[in-house]
């Protein structure tokens, strides 16, 4: 008889059912195991400078490895279409309650599988076939559901963008509200997946009433800081707020808080309804079935985290590691773009630090040497979107590891000797001398683990 066996003759407790599951793991698939911990590994040998990553809790991993896992059920607390839901319904008004304490939110939908299904729920929400959208074009630093050629906006509704100033990089609010006032768009998306400065979300709620349009501010790179007050929080001027919930650091899913307009009344199908009702309706069945109700409890963890001191003190410090990278790139001779940062991102242009280096060989050569980041177009790019002038670095893991202004300062020293080292062959080709690699390696390895994973 099994080990399991045995104890399901006596009642097992919750937590000893739960705290060998990667030893079964182990026991019963070794090939999925061992990946798992080469992954560990990899993260706790390698700087993690990728702005859209982030790392959660092993709380929060603990709720996503859960029983909760296992209930169906669709709709929403108190109005669902199964059977045994008193235990889950708790659960998503827990973390209901606590999206709308860390946001100031008047409602939260915390449903959303993704970032992505969010603001596709928003557009099937308050937008009809051909509607027109106006939003910050993809290759400016939106976000691929905003509009991107190949996105479901795209396909269903006439997608206008809006661009960055071409000398400054930063956006012009000006031209902005030209462009509104001549498209006339029902919906108007800000936010950005690439854009380091702040964004005067009351300067877009103005325009959108200017010019008739609902606002949605995708926030999901900034979600953090502006749960933590370090930037302003456009909950109380957008009609619609997203975000991924993976980036601030919790679980992944996504996330739709709404401020003052939540209860706004609009006509749908000639009956009077809330906005907020018709977004839940939206959501299912309009957009989803089946909640991931493991991803709500862990969101529910994370939104818990998010409310403490030492998270909000955190994403202040994320800031202020950026701007000291940027500061010290800028120092060295790089192209930052804006010449610096008021969030977590540094964007630079690499293709102005030495002739032939793109961001497809940053990305490449400074992996190889453990420092992992990624490739970014970046406004009005001569570069292809697979190639790209431009590398985006972001703070949020290397600061959850407890890295300060001291280890930028490494960092950004580091960085500079491989990118002066490399070898470039082509836009997608190049070498390092392999004595080279194997000392920064070393370099990076040893930086790793003064800080390693909490």
């Amino acid at each position: 008889m099994s080990r399991w066996c045995e104890m399901a003759l006596d009642k097992v407790s919750c937590e000893e059912y739960h705290k060998d599951i990667f030893t079964v793991l182990k026991r019963t698939d070794k090939a999925v195991y061992d990946l798992i911990v080469k992954e560990y590994e990899r993260l706790q040998s390698t700087l993690q400078l990728i702005a859209a990553e982030n790392e959660c809790s092993r709380s929060v991993l603990a709720a996503l490895g859960s029983v909760v896992q296992n209930k169906t059920t669709e709709g929403f607390p108190g109005m669902r279409f199964h059977g045994g839901c008193e235990v889950v319904d708790e659960i998503e008004k827990l973390a209901v309650s606590r999206a709308k304490e860390a946001f100031g939110a008047q409602y939260a939908n915390v449903q959303p599988h993704s970032g992505t299904s969010a603001n596709q729920i928003v557009l099937a929400a308050v937008l009809e076939k051909g509607d027109k959208v106006l939003s910050l074009g993809m290759d400016q630093g939106g976000h691929v559901s905003h509009g991107a050629r190949l996105s479901l906006a795209a396909k269903f509704f006439g997608v206008e963008s809006y661009y960055v100033d071409k000398t400054s990089f930063l956006l012009d609010y000006d031209a902005i509200r030209n462009k509104a006032l001549e498209v006339r768009p029902k919906l108007i998306i800000c936010g950005a997946t690439a854009y380091s400065r702040t964004i005067d979300f009351k300067r877009f709620r103005e325009i959108a009433d200017e010019a008739g349009a609902y606002l949605l501010a995708d926030v999901s790179h900034i979600a953090g800081l502006i749960i933590a007050g370090a930037h302003p929080s456009p909950v109380n001027y957008a009609h619609f707020t997203t975000t991924s919930t993976y980036k601030p650091g919790g679980p992944r899913g996504g996330l739709m808080v709404m401020g003052k307009d939540y209860d706004r009344k609009i006509e749908v199908s000639g009956k009077e309804v809330t906005l907020w009702e018709h977004v839940q309706k939206t959501t299912f069945p309009g957009m989803q079935g089946t909640p991931y109700l493991n991803h709500i409890a862990a969101k529910a963890v994370f939104f818990k985290e998010a409310l403490l001191p030492e998270y909000k003190a955190r994403q202040f410090k994320i800031i202020e590691n950026a701007k000291r990278l940027a500061d010290n790139l800028l120092g060295l001779g790089y192209d930052v773009l804006t010449k610096g940062t008021d969030n977590h991102m540094v964007l630079i242009n690499t293709g102005n630090l030495r002739e032939g280096l793109t961001g497809f060989i940053a990305q490449k050569c400074l992996e190889e040497c453990g420092i992992v980041i990624n490739m970014n177009r970046l406004p009005y790019d001569r570069k292809s979107a697979l190639v790209t002038s431009g590398i985006r670095l972001g703070t949020p893991i290397v600061t959850r590891n407890g890295m300060g202004t001291k280890e930028m300062d490494e960092i950004s020293v580091l960085t500079d000797q491989v990118l002066r080292e490399v070898n470039i062959i082509s836009d997608t080709s190049c070498s390092i001398d392999e004595v080279f690699k194997e000392h920064m390696r070393n370099k990076v390895r040893d930086l790793c683990s003064r800080f390693v994973m909490s």
